[in-house]
């Protein structure tokens, strides 16, 4: 009998706990779709300035246009629409982490990678 209600107990905690996971998860959601589709802007804009040496913020716009994001787990996707946005973001970020450098000297702004 003591085993019957400890299994029941132990299926209880398991059920609230899956609950409580499955809750979490979906509350980070939109953060994590925005985390996602940053990070393969990012990986296309590096990837771009390996095969060309520099690149204008209209470049920039034209490679991350269209960039889709979406969770294994999840029906919702992110798409990026307008460009301009979120390509100062994605500049900004990274020239914070050192990834890239504005090249002086030039009228449009020109990126590179940093060595």
């Amino acid at each position: 009998m003591i085993g019957f209600l400890g299994k029941v107990v132990l299926f209880g905690v398991t059920i609230t706990f899956l609950l409580a996971w499955g809750y979490v998860k979906q509350q980070r959601k939109t953060e994590e779709l925005l985390k996602l589709l940053y990070k393969k802007c990012e990986d296309q804009i590096v990837k771009e300035l390996k095969k060309k040496e520099t690149l204008t913020s209209k470049e920039i716009e034209k490679i991350i246009h269209g960039t889709k994001a979406s969770l294994f787990w999840s029906k919702n996707k992110l798409q990026v629409t307008n460009p301009k946005i979120v390509m100062k973001d994605l500049i900004l970020n990274l020239l914070n982490k050192g990834v890239i450098e504005e090249v002086l000297g030039k009228k449009p702004k020109k990126y590179k990678l940093k060595c």
